[in-house]
């Protein structure tokens, strides 16, 4: 796989050749977050693609009963991106209105930590 190099705030980077294309373990990290990123009914062109972890906030009140639902929503969700063999070590918090969500991700090219924040 191969993806464009963004900023830290998302934004695509101008490349002047194929060697500034992000490759491998790299290319897997930015596709898992650009998948986390993208909330369900986002996206004009598919409302049903992108993650539904905030709609899944709304409709109930977090409990600690919720969090192997949520954590197994997301790390289902992550498996779904290509490449991806196995999601590991997830940890699930809410720290005042913040969801946050930390794992390790296995793909075909290497291992990498997510820390996700919602």
């Amino acid at each position: 796989m191969v993806v464009r190099p963004v900023d830290e705030s998302g934004d695509i980077l101008p490349v002047s050749g194929t060697g500034d294309l992000l490759r491998g373990v790299k290319a897997d990290s930015l596709l898992v977050s650009d998948r986390l990123n993208l909330l369900s009914g986002e996206w004009w062109e598919n409302v049903n693609w992108g993650n539904a972890i905030v709609d899944m906030l709304k409709e109930t009140r977090y409990t600690e009963a919720d969090r192997q639902t949520l954590a197994g929503y997301i790390a289902s969700y992550i498996r779904e991106t290509p490449g991806v063999i196995d999601v590991r070590d997830t940890e699930l918090s809410l720290e005042g209105r913040q969801f946050r969500l930390s794992c390790t991700v296995e793909t075909e090219n290497g291992v990498f930590s997510v820390d996700y924040r919602v």
